[in-house]
């Protein structure tokens, strides 16, 4: 948009003016005029830029994962499949810290661990996510939430199988690993701006304790902000990926809950994380 500098000076002066001499205090007015015409039209400019912001991230709350980040990403996950003559995948856990000793340390161990996930986080979250979801394949039978579906866990056994369990996973640390037992293959693994998402897929035919032969998981992690949801369920693929892209995440007004149990590793495999 252009200004005319006649529109900004013609009730500041006659349109018949004889310049004459420099007068400072008339141009200083018109200088005047001309920076609040000019700050007003920044100050629109922004206004509107973060109104569309906003309506945009409004639009990805709806449409697909519940929030859209545009901060540098700051927390990283590291997938690593164990190869078949490496040692246990092992991690150290321990209850509480009393007066600088450790108490009820214990190594964990996974010998049948198909994959690992290990987090990096610059710091642990003071709050966490939370989720709800527009559509499911079934009613869950297990889980409450408020008033306005939000929750942080919700489960689904049909009685002939567990077609989902969705959650988030409130105690990512740095070093952190989560294991997945199993013959686990990546299926897909993608960005949405600040969001990773990972799908695998776990044959647990082989393990003689698993209640099923395969599940499926979609990981959505925030590189951002270090929120982790996990949709796990013996449903297929396309089930899954169904919930997730009709739910909506967004961090929980509730602070995290303390844990006496730190444990820098876990298992995540479906009905046992």
């Amino acid at each position: 948009m252009k200004t005319r500098i006649t529109d900004l000076m013609q009730d500041c002066c006659p349109a018949d003016i004889d310049i004459g001499e420099y007068d400072g205090e008339f141009a200083a007015k018109i200088m005047d005029r001309v920076q609040a015409h000019l700050d007003e039209k920044t100050s629109r400019t922004h206004r509107s830029r973060k109104l569309t912001r906003t309506f945009l991230l409004a639009a990805a709350l709806t449409v697909f994962l519940g929030t859209a980040a545009f901060a540098i990403a700051e927390y990283t996950i590291t997938l690593r499949k164990p190869a078949a003559d490496e040692e246990l995948v092992s991690g150290f856990r321990y209850e509480e810290i009393v007066d600088g000793k450790v108490w009820n340390s214990e190594i964990l161990a996974y010998p049948d661990a198909g994959m690992v996930f290990t987090f990096s986080c610059p710091e642990e979250m003071p709050h966490t996510p939370e989720f709800r979801c527009f559509w499911l394949p079934q009613e869950a039978t297990e889980g409450i939430t408020d008033e306005q579906g939000w929750t942080k866990r919700l489960f689904c056994d049909s009685g002939e199988a567990i077609l989902y369990s969705i959650s988030t996973i409130d105690y990512i640390k740095n070093g952190l690993q989560l294991v997945l037992s199993g013959d686990v293959n990546i299926v897909k693994e993608e960005q949405l701006g600040d969001w990773q998402i990972l799908e695998v897929t776990s044959d647990y035919s082989r393990l003689s304790y698993s209640a099923y032969d395969r599940a499926n998981y979609i990981m959505l992690f925030d590189q951002s902000t270090g929120y982790l949801v996990l949709i796990s369920g013996e449903a297929d693929m396309e089930t899954l990926e169904h919930i997730a892209h009709e739910m909506e995440i967004r961090e929980s007004s509730l602070p995290k809950a303390p844990y006496s149990d730190n444990s820098l590793i876990s298992m995540i495999d479906l009905a046992r994380g």
